[in-house]
């Protein structure tokens, strides 16, 4: 079963039928634009919601599932998020735009759900990046190999946490660094210092693969 396949779950539908008010004003469709359907979702349109929810929810369970390595906590993850965010819409000043606000609300809640399992080490003296492998030789086919793209998501999933996140919000998902900055409430160059020494890692990793591979 493919766990990002779309779709509208029965807890969100009671979900969101249990907390949102009964009327739902008309004019709203599936093409309607995030800043429409956040200011009726602001004035307590449970409807505009609902289609916000399934634009985002797929996308966020994608990233969350990369960042928990597990199908069920991601799903866990984005139905806390969905409840938190619709509970909290009335607030959200649209500083940013509603995917960041929506993803760093499920970030958080797959942290929660982690607690105990997550690696919180971030130590500047940790001596990634210290010693960078020397790909420069190696052609193209092999970073476009089906056994290096599962390598490096073996690696990725080796990864502490937090550098693992940064990684997968820029490298893997593409968003700016600003926007993964603001995903985990965190200084952009916080988020840089993380990137980094997550790619050192993962390249570190990889190397090791290649090794392996060799011998």
């Amino acid at each position: 079963m493919n766990p990002f396949a779309p779709s509208r779950t029965q807890t969100l539908h009671m979900t969101i039928k249990a907390i949102s008010a009964p009327t739902t004003p008309a004019g709203l469709s599936a093409t309607s634009s995030d800043d429409v359907l956040v200011a009726r979702a602001r004035a307590g349109d449970s409807r505009a919601f609902e289609l916000l929810a399934e634009r985002h929810s797929t996308p966020l369970r994608r990233v969350l599932y990369r960042i928990t390595r597990d199908c069920e906590a991601a799903k866990d993850a984005v139905q806390e998020a969905l409840v938190s965010a619709w509970r909290s819409i009335g607030g959200f000043e649209g500083r940013s735009r509603f995917s960041t606000w929506f993803t760093r609300i499920g970030i958080n809640a797959a942290y929660s759900g982690m607690r105990g399992q997550r690696e919180l080490t971030f130590d500047p003296q940790d001596g990634i990046g210290e010693q960078v492998p020397d790909w420069g030789s190696r052609p193209d086919e092999v970073f476009e190999s089906r056994e290096f793209l599962a390598a490096v998501d073996v690696a990725l999933g080796e990864l502490p946490t937090d550098y693992r996140t940064a990684v997968v919000l820029r490298d893997v998902e593409g968003y700016s660094t600003a926007e993964a900055a603001g995903m985990l409430g965190i200084e952009e160059r916080a988020l840089k210092s993380r990137l980094h020494r997550g790619r050192m890692a993962l390249r570190a990793q990889l190397d090791d693969h290649f090794a392996e591979e060799a011998s």
